[in-house]
């Protein structure tokens, strides 16, 4: 059972040491510092970097390294692992150990009176007592770091009951993990804490000894884990300092509103972010969503949906910087009205329309449009009956006044911020002559083709009363432009139209409208289906 837990910690190491980098030095004749960026570990490679005294190292989050060195008095330098350290201060106490969190560098002085944990001013070197962590104990923490993970300093000691401990770092409290590093000596005079794991150097190499590892979600009883030390000849103290790979995630956050009120947010859209990686959250009762590690570099798809609301999709090009977009608004839905029918009254003067309102949204108002049957597709050529209509019914009483035709109607239903539906439609209705006593026209019977649909040719076929001087068939796009005429001369009953314009070149497949045409008034119309 040792062994298996052995391996299952090494594996876990192997997934972890991946996302930083552990400086270490030693102090007294300056020797070389190394950095590894931990690969493969346990088995790791050494960089050699510039010669320096460490006694104590730590590491902020943006990765500044700060050494100390010197013998009861403690010198504080400034650095990253490719430039000089450079003296910023010296520090009040004597510091054996030093640990960066909170904003704040902290050092272990096992000199002052009282011994303990000092946060220091990096401008003035003034250090001041926060955690009394000797009194009582009899612990000398020459090795000590922060966690970010848990926010708790850890700190080995070889002094009192040795071994590995954290500590609380409001309280002071402190639990021990695991004893003694598993070597002849026991001493360990650096750490670094990162990839919530304990880095134990320093370790006295010219005995042979290596450097340990302990993973802190272990818990109590771990085991310790050994790695490389690159100072096999060396039998000195030292420091070390786990710098956090460059950060590549920015913050990315939105809220959300409805175009129906724009003044109150949305609660759970759902609120999803697709690029390199992938997020996905709902936003919360004020209607914001917050995305806290979104990858650098990258253009993510953002999408926000709702029941009752259209998608919301964009675009956004993440860089180094983070993203506040702002308020995003959502617009409702424009459901269309249903069921449109129109009905010619029994004396062909007035056309009722009715409707159904689209389920569960409040509209402003409806459009009702007329138009030719062959205009359907053509919104600009529609006629604006009547607007701000709140009910679902509609009377047109323009229809007596209408010529002979095939005619539709529209209703568009409009909502909240110019936010309009797609257009339901009506069955198409024929307008026929007004009244029985007027005097019928004596040119037209009917007027129709065969075959429709058709290709590649139709004959157009009508039939007269009365002889006539001048007329043709014309044949129209449903754009309302004349491609093709022939005359009609007296006797004549129908024309082949063979598919192609007055140019005889092919025309595309679609719905035309020919026209029979008689002293220069259109006296029937009909539409053919061309398909190829």
């Amino acid at each position: 059972m040792k062994k298996t837990a052995t391996i299952l910690t090494f594996l876990c190491f192997i997934t972890l040491a991946s996302a930083g980098t552990l400086f270490v030095g030693l102090e007294g004749s300056a020797p070389p510092t190394y950095s590894s960026d931990l690969s493969g570990f346990p088995v790791i490679d050494w960089t050699a970097h510039y010669n320096f005294d460490v006694s104590g190292a730590a590491a902020s989050p943006e990765g500044i390294l700060y050494f100390c060195n010197g013998a009861f008095t403690t010198d504080l330098y400034e650095a990253t692992p490719s430039t000089t350290p450079q003296q910023i201060c010296t520090i009040s106490e004597d510091m054996s150990s030093l640990a960066y969190g909170r904003d704040t560098l902290w050092g272990f002085s096992n000199y002052a009176d009282p011994k303990g944990i000092y946060s220091i001013d990096t401008t003035t070197g003034v250090a001041t007592l926060e955690l009394d962590v000797y009194t009582g104990y009899g612990f000398r923490f020459f090795a000590l770091d922060y966690n970010p993970v848990d926010d708790l300093f850890y700190g080995y000691t070889e002094y009192g009951a040795s071994g590995l401990y954290s500590i609380d770092i409001d309280t002071g409290e402190m639990i021990q993990l695991t004893g003694s590093i598993p070597a002849s000596n026991g001493q360990g005079r650096g750490m670094a804490v990162g990839n919530n794991t304990v880095y134990l150097t320093a370790t006295r190499g010219d005995d042979g000894i290596p450097y340990f590892a302990y993973d802190i979600a272990q818990g109590v009883g771990g085991d310790w884990v050994e790695f490389p030390n690159p100072y096999p000849a060396y039998h000195s103290t030292g420091g070390a300092a786990f710098i956090p790979d460059p950060i590549t995630t920015i913050e990315l956050s939105g809220h959300v509103v409805g175009s129906d009120q724009p003044e109150i947010g949305l609660e759970n859209c759902d609120v999803t972010l697709t690029g390199i990686e992938s997020y996905q959250m709902l936003t919360d009762a004020n209607g914001d969503f917050f995305f806290p590690t979104v990858e650098q570099n990258d253009d993510y798809t953002l999408e926000i949906t709702l029941e009752g609301y259209d998608i919301h999709s964009e675009i956004v090009s993440v860089g180094t910087e983070n993203i506040d977009l702002g308020t995003i608004t959502l617009n409702e839905t424009a459901l269309p009205a249903t069921n449109v029918v129109a009905v010619i009254n029994e004396e062909n003067t007035e056309v009722t329309l009715t409707w159904d309102s689209p389920a569960a949204r409040e509209l402003e108002h409806y459009d009702v449009f007329r138009f030719n049957e062959y205009n359907n597709q053509y919104p600009n050529l529609w006629e604006l009956l009547s607007t701000v209509i709140d009910e679902t019914v509609y009377i047109d009483t323009g229809w007596e006044q209408l010529d002979p035709d095939m005619y539709q109607y529209a209703v568009v239903a409009q909502y909240t911020n110019g936010i309009e539906a797609e257009a339901a439609f009506s069955n198409v209705i024929e307008k026929l002559l007004v009244g029985t006593d007027m005097e019928l026209p004596d040119t037209v019977i009917n007027i129709n083709n065969y075959p429709n649909p058709f290709n590649p040719t139709t004959t157009i076929s009508f039939e007269t009363t009365s002889s006539h001087e001048s007329s043709q068939i014309e044949i129209y796009n449903l754009k309302g432009q004349r491609i093709r005429q022939y005359p009609i001369s007296n006797g004549q009953s129908s024309v082949i139209w063979n598919g192609t314009d007055s140019n005889e070149q092919p025309v595309g497949s679609g719905i035309y409208l020919y026209k029979l045409i008689v002293n220069g008034k259109t006296e029937a119309t009909n539409r053919c289906l061309l398909l190829k």
